[in-house]
């Protein structure tokens, strides 16, 4: 047995070393450049003349490619003999071939190349690269595009930014840092996907936040209503907003610092270096925020006083790390690691909370790999995987509670506490995975199709030895999910792209395991344990009547798995739900786009009528008794609603936007769950949710307005206004727990010198100083004024 083992052993060894000679060969051969000529030359917008950075040129089907610079100039030496066109593709222009017959493999030629966003035919060859794919997908689903020039100015915080954005709210309940939830149209909070890069935050969003992302890093924000695109991966009802990182050149550093009312402070940063022989490119970035959130409120619960906010600190650090490998068999293979740590204060409304605070930690690492042509010409592969490793909890364990008068009070429990009905030291943990593979294949300028799969799996090990004390029994148990949906999907464009639509089938499975206390009397936990599938589909359809104008309209019954916190509970307060069915949203969109060039930049309107039909929603149900709280299926709600949006270029120094949205979201329920008692709420408005909103703004920008070279100076103003809605149903016509009316200003001044090298931004946010209130009695902060410092080289 031992000379049989020997051999094998030799025999895997000799195979195992022909297998690292080959790939090592494999490797080297792309590394290796035999080059006789040299192609170079200039790339810009056809319209504008601007230099394009970032465009690829790659000579067509091989490996050979190189990236204009920040001048939109490039360099490529050409192997021997290779008689190829140039293919050079950036996002939002038409790819384009050119230089058939010119690289011959003996000269040095220059070619300058414009791109243009108009069709996709060039003479008689159609190109559809991985780019335009992209666009032609989500291009029939109405969707919302934020750039990087409206990141700055007045906005503090993505939720600054899409706010303004029709049929999309962001409710807050307090200052930097507060609890938020993102609505597009009125389906709010864990119905929304959450994107970065196209990859979902799921539950790593326990520990990072669409709003910690620095401004600065971000390309564009992507808001898509009504349809998730397949690509994404994951379960979302009604849409998502998918935030997209800056691709930085090859050496890059970003510096960016503001500081504003309520001692608040903001530090970013970002440095990237790449080493040109290896083609690996190294970078590291992330931010400090920080505030006291002490600002004035009226207790409108207690005789309408007004204090000072004196427990509402927070503190956020974020730090990442990549490492990106370029040269490889893969086109891109990234490896990242992530830290984030959080500490909130809890801000008492009733009571004046001294103590009690919330805290976070967590490392997140990622793999990414991407690949072209994988396998066969016209497969896309892209796969990405994240394993992120959390602690948590509440620490609430003061031994007095005082009043507004300073009055002192024991604390809810013998052992202590402020907050709720029993003390806590939480020390959770958890363990999330998530990955996500993307297969897509363009067949041609007419067919393509995708298969997306994601899965996630969550554990969670919830440890609060304080409450298990103060309860006189254990009421902390570990649970696990997991779910895995899986999208397949078909694109057809027809009559030279006119004509496009996108059809998605997806299967979404999920498990759960977890333990509970079926009565508050019954220490002796039983298990809870659930396995459900089910089915959705989605269908985009656009045409384009004119070069101008486009019609839309799109048709789905997506489903959204329960988060774990409502399948599962959270080990101590919120009780398992194995009962528990996802939500399923029927949704209808019409919309038109009308855009149009013009001397100045560009004019566009839009406008779109939506119908959506909400089954099964989730809501919290609270008990007077602690740990018998519980996530159940509420019933139906309808939605119906139209929103108009105007924007664009009107002289060559101003740009405006303007849009509304009506949203009427109504109860349908014919009973009271579970019974059969008529609901008294029928065809009542859903409380707690706007209905009609409102924006506008203006940018004046104008160079060298106070004299010198290279400068820009912008003047910005932005209006928000919501009506009074109702924070309970209208049972009456003298009730009045209302949310009054909000209508807010904002106001900035940004001057960048040294061709944007440096940027001063001065910013007043609220400026008439107008009382607001998006959550209940939860008061946002009143006028504050702010100035950022930014330094960029590149």
């Amino acid at each position: 047995m031992d000379n049989i083992s020997r051999q094998t052993g030799k025999c895997c060894r000799r195979k195992a070393l022909r297998i690292l000679v080959t790939v090592t060969m494999c490797l080297a051969c792309f590394n290796v450049s035999h080059a006789q000529s040299v192609v170079y030359g200039k790339i810009t917008d056809a319209v504008t003349g601007d230099a394009l950075f970032g465009a690829s040129v790659n000579l067509e089907n091989t490996m050979v490619g190189t990236v204009s610079d920040v001048d939109g100039k490039y360099v490529m030496q050409v192997p021997a003999g290779m008689k190829k066109r140039l293919r050079i593709n950036y996002v939002g222009y038409k790819t384009r071939l050119v230089g058939k017959g010119i690289l011959n493999g003996r000269d040095s030629i220059r070619c300058d190349i414009e791109l243009s966003p108009s069709a996709h035919q060039l003479s008689d060859v159609v190109i559809v690269g991985h780019n335009e794919a992209r666009k032609l997908r989500e291009s029939a689903m109405p969707v919302s595009v934020i750039s990087a020039n409206q990141l700055q100015g007045t906005a503090s915080s993505i939720n600054d930014v899409i706010a303004r954005t029709a049929g999309v709210t962001v409710r807050n309940t307090g200052g930097v840092g507060s609890a938020s939830r993102v609505s597009v149209r009125g389906l709010e909070g864990k119905r929304m996907g959450m994107f970065v890069d196209e990859n979902p935050l799921g539950q790593m969003s326990n520990y990072i936040t669409l709003n910690d992302i620095p401004t600065d890093m971000i390309e564009r924000i992507e808001i898509y209503k009504g349809i998730v695109p397949y690509k994404f991966g994951g379960s979302a009802l009604g849409g998502a907003v998918n935030v997209v990182t800056k691709e930085y050149p090859p050496v890059y550093m970003d510096f960016g610092y503001e500081i504003s009312s309520f001692n608040t402070h903001k530090f970013d940063a970002v440095v990237k270096r790449t080493d040109s022989k290896s083609g690996l490119q190294f970078g590291i970035g992330g931010g400090y925020t920080r505030s006291d959130n002490n600002y004035k409120m009226r207790l409108q619960n207690i005789d309408n006083r007004i204090v000072k906010r004196n427990h509402d600190k927070y503190g956020k650090l974020l730090l990442g790390g990549s490492v990106k490998a370029v040269k490889w068999w893969f086109d891109e293979i990234k490896l990242e690691l992530v830290y984030s740590r959080t500490r909130q204060e809890m801000q008492g409304i009733d009571f004046d909370i001294r103590e009690a605070y919330n805290h976070s930690s967590s490392l997140l690492a990622g793999l990414t790999l991407k690949r072209d042509n994988f396998l066969l010409p016209g497969l896309d592969f892209d796969f990405d995987f994240n394993y992120n490793a959390g602690w948590f909890g509440l620490c609430d364990k003061a031994m007095h509670r005082y009043d507004w008068d300073g009055k002192e009070y024991p604390p809810v429990s013998s052992y202590g506490g402020e907050e709720g009905s029993f003390p806590s030291d939480g020390k959770n943990r958890s363990h999330d995975f998530a990955t996500k593979l993307n297969l897509n294949y363009i067949m041609d300028e007419h067919h393509s199709f995708n298969l997306n799969v994601f899965g996630s799996h969550t554990k969670q090990m919830p440890k609060d030895e304080l409450m298990d004390k103060a309860l006189g029994f254990s009421a902390n148990f570990p649970s696990r999910m997991s779910n895995l949906t899986v999208g397949l999907s078909y694109d057809l464009a027809l009559f030279d792209g006119k004509l496009q639509s996108a059809t998605t089938v997806k299967n979404f499975f999920f498990t759960s395991k977890s333990k509970m206390l079926p009565n508050y009397y019954i220490s002796k936990p039983v298990e809870a344990k659930t396995n459900k599938d089910f089915w959705g589909w989605s269908e985009a359809v656009r045409y384009k009547l004119t070069r101008d104008l486009i019609v839309k309209a799109s048709f789905s019954s997506e489903v959204r798995i329960p988060t774990t916190e409502e399948l599962v509970g959270n080990g101590y307060s919120i009780l398992p739900s194995a009962s528990l069915v996802p939500e399923r949203c029927n949704g209808v969109n019409l919309g038109l786009l009308y855009h149009k060039n013009n001397a100045y930049g560009f004019v566009e309107a839009e406008i779109n009528t939506f119908f959506n039909h909400l089954k099964d929603m989730i809501r919290f149900t609270a008990d007077i008794i602690p740990t018998m709280a519980i996530y159940r299926n509420f019933g139906s709600v309808r939605t119906r609603g139209i929103e108009a949006e105007m924007k664009g270029d009107v002289l060559p120094f101003l740009y405006f936007y303007v849009n509304g949205t009506l949203q009427d979201l109504r109860d349908v329920r014919r009973t009271l769950p579970g019974t059969n008692v008529e609901n008294p709420t029928k065809n009542k408005r859903m409380p707690n949710i706007p209905y009609l909103m409102a924006n506008g703004g203006l940018d004046i920008h104008r160079e060298n307005l106070f004299g010198g070279k290279r400068q820009n100076t912008r003047f910005l103003f932005d209006m928000s206004y919501i009506h009074e809605y109702f924070y309970d149903f209208e049972m009456s016509v003298s009730q009045d727990r209302k949310i009054p009316t909000m209508l807010t200003m904002d106001a900035s001044i940004e001057h960048s010198f040294m061709n944007n090298r440096w940027t001063v931004t001065l910013k007043a946010k609220n400026i008439t100083n107008r009382e607001v209130f998006s959550e209940l009695n939860r008061p946002l902060p009143g006028r504050s004024f702010g100035v950022k410092l930014r330094y960029l080289f590149k």
